[in-house]
């Protein structure tokens, strides 16, 4: 079966996001472009996606829907039609808008979307929820969705981009949630945290802690910090997870529309 020069977009705070993109993208054809939209110092405006190139874009759900930061640099690239597959990653809630807002945008910017993917991968930080994946299980899953889409655009038919997709259009709204990690003590000032951060939240002359007004909660700091020394608040980290137990147990399903 043909396969396709892949150009992958994605926005991975801390990596779960990428791993999927990846286990889709190297089934489809050949990486031959990576666009990083967690880089807050550059600009994404020049970014045109060869028409005859197959991309796949990703991001993760937040509270239901796609962080307005991924969704803004998203905006900036240009499609130049070509097809598009993408990916609304969540920590096994639900995606809710998540995924119709990601098709939406990427139809914005000027993409064909043949196929739309909902996939779980561990919860960004009550990690044990969800841990691990995506999984073996998983990537038998993807390899699939994968095949279902190049089986698509190997079709003589007219490839379709009217196909359903759950959700709204009029997309949920983020909730105002913003718990800043912190680090302690035995911070070295590395500025790793500062460098994965997607917003400049964290200032490398006060490193330990962050600017609330800036930070997303992405939590790619701590998955950044070499030494584990970057958390959130234990107290509300338990709390969370209590609260949140109900609805993030369990194995929830990936999914593909096409």
């Amino acid at each position: 079966m043909k396969t396709y020069p892949v150009v992958e977009i994605t926005f991975s705070p801390t990596g779960g996001t990428k791993k999927v993109a990846d286990q889709i993208s190297c089934y489809l054809g050949n990486i031959t472009n990576t666009v990083n939209l967690i880089r807050h110092d550059v600009s994404f405006s020049d970014v045109t996606v060869p028409s005859d190139s197959l991309a796949v874009i990703a991001a993760p759900v937040f509270e239901g829907v796609i962080p307005d930061i991924a969704i803004e640099r998203m905006k900036e690239i240009q499609g130049n039609h070509a097809n598009c597959v993408v990916i609304a990653v969540y920590g096994n809630r639900a995606y809710d808008d998540g995924l119709i807002q990601l098709k939406d945008t990427a139809e914005l910017c000027g993409f064909n979307v043949i196929a739309s993917v909902a996939a779980v991968a561990e919860h960004s930080f009550m990690r044990q929820f969800s841990s691990g994946r995506p999984d073996e299980e998983d990537s038998k899953e993807l390899k699939k969705f994968a095949e279902e889409i190049l089986e698509k655009l190997s079709s003589d038919k007219e490839l379709s981009t009217d196909y359903f997709v759950p959700g709204s259009h009029e997309y949920k709204r983020l909730g105002n949630l913003s718990v800043v990690p912190k680090a302690n003590a035995s911070c070295t000032g590395c500025g790793k945290c500062a460098d994965a951060c997607p917003t400049g939240a964290i200032n490398k002359n006060n490193i330990r802690t962050g600017d609330s007004s800036k930070c997303i909660s992405c939590m790619g700091c701590i998955a950044a910090c070499p030494k584990g020394i970057r958390k959130l608040n234990p107290v509300f980290l338990a709390a969370a997870s209590l609260k949140m137990k109900d609805l993030l147990s369990g194995r929830k399903p990936n999914e593909i529309f096409l």
